[in-house]
């Protein structure tokens, strides 16, 4: 398709190319999303009917937000390329970007601010960082709206650029209050057992990474909004920000999942059940079962397994009554556990 009169400007990597990206980013960070979905659909049956709720909501809207930035892919690389006034125009980005992603950020961090209240019974800090993100959300919608009625990318840079700071800036600011906040909390839980500081190292990491990481692609867009006005770099991280909120929602949902017998053999299991209705109140003990060389004289240390099983079970120790399993364990209170 012929372009506008003028031709195409030397500058056109600049403004084609971050567009590009940003969808490349986007159906990665989909494909990403759909495995954790399937992941937490496999793993987490008896969760709670809010989490299951909100694993969908999420799932529906970040499948109709793909398919509108897509539509405007093709639009932009196939029946419109090489036409400078197509690739200027909006199209459904208003919504796909700004709207979907302070909408879908807004979610995370209020689950969030609920999570922070679950670790520390304090509600101010889950009301302060629930009203910034609020204020997010709504310059977010804001700025979409604006988008829609100036229809062009180049008036945009130069009008929204105060909404686009309040909203960009406000959902970098509830990240990082979001992580401090989960790292302070999970740090002051540690009760000394190995197995319980495992378990909450790896929530820390799990939070810290998916906060930061969510806040600096936040600020880097605000910056490429704010410092490049003549070209499209701030799309390439915006186009993919609500999968970026997605995943790490569903990361940390999913992080209460343990693979058995998997390269992690220093795991802990996760024992959170406040999004669960399965209680946590039975414990499995198996014996240590000798081997045939250490029953003819061979010395060894005698060792017992305990494993702490997700579901409540009334069964008994297999193999064995009950006076002889109490037999054994009188037997093993002096050994390794």
């Amino acid at each position: 398709m012929s372009g506008p009169p003028g031709g195409i400007p030397p500058t056109i990597a600049q403004l084609t190319g971050p567009v590009l990206l940003g969808h490349l980013f986007n159906w990665g960070l989909f494909g990403a999303l759909t495995v954790q979905t399937y992941i937490y659909y496999l793993s987490f049956p008896k969760d709670k009917l809010l989490p299951k709720a909100l694993v969908c909501a999420v799932f529906v809207i970040e499948i109709l937000q793909t398919i509108l930035a897509t539509r405007d892919a093709f639009r932009n690389f196939g029946t419109g390329w090489g036409n400078m006034e197509d690739l200027n125009d909006v199209g459904w980005l208003w919504f796909s970007v700004p709207v979907m992603s302070s909408i879908i950020s807004c979610t995370a961090q209020m689950f969030y601010a609920w999570r922070i209240y679950i670790l520390s019974q304090k509600l101010y800090l889950s009301i302060i960082i629930g009203a910034i993100s609020i204020v997010q959300a709504g310059a977010g919608i804001w700025c979409g709206a604006a988008a829609h009625i100036l229809g062009v990318f180049s008036e945009v840079q130069s009008h929204e650029y105060k909404p686009t700071s309040v909203w960009l800036g406000g959902t970098a600011l509830c990240d990082v209050i979001i992580a401090t906040a989960m790292l302070y909390y999970l740090s002051n839980s540690r009760t000394g057992f190995r197995q319980t500081s495992l378990l909450l190292t790896r929530i820390i990491r799990i939070t810290v990474e998916t906060g930061f990481v969510c806040a600096a692609f936040a600020i880097l867009d605000l910056a490429f909004f704010l410092r490049f006005q003549n070209n499209n770099y701030h799309l390439a991280p915006s186009i993919a920000l609500s999968k970026l909120y997605s995943n790490s929602l569903l990361v940390v949902l999913n992080a209460r999942m343990r693979v058995i017998g998997g390269r992690a053999l220093h795991s802990a299991p996760s024992d959170d059940y406040s999004l669960s209705y399965i209680a946590h109140n039975s414990v499995t003990m198996i014996p240590f079962t000798p081997k045939a060389s250490q029953i003819s004289g061979q010395e060894t240390s005698r060792s017992l397994s305990i494993a702490v099983s997700h579901q409540v079970s009334t069964d008994a120790i297999k193999n064995g009554n009950d006076k002889d399993n109490d037999a054994y364990f009188d037997d093993q209170r002096t050994s390794r556990v």
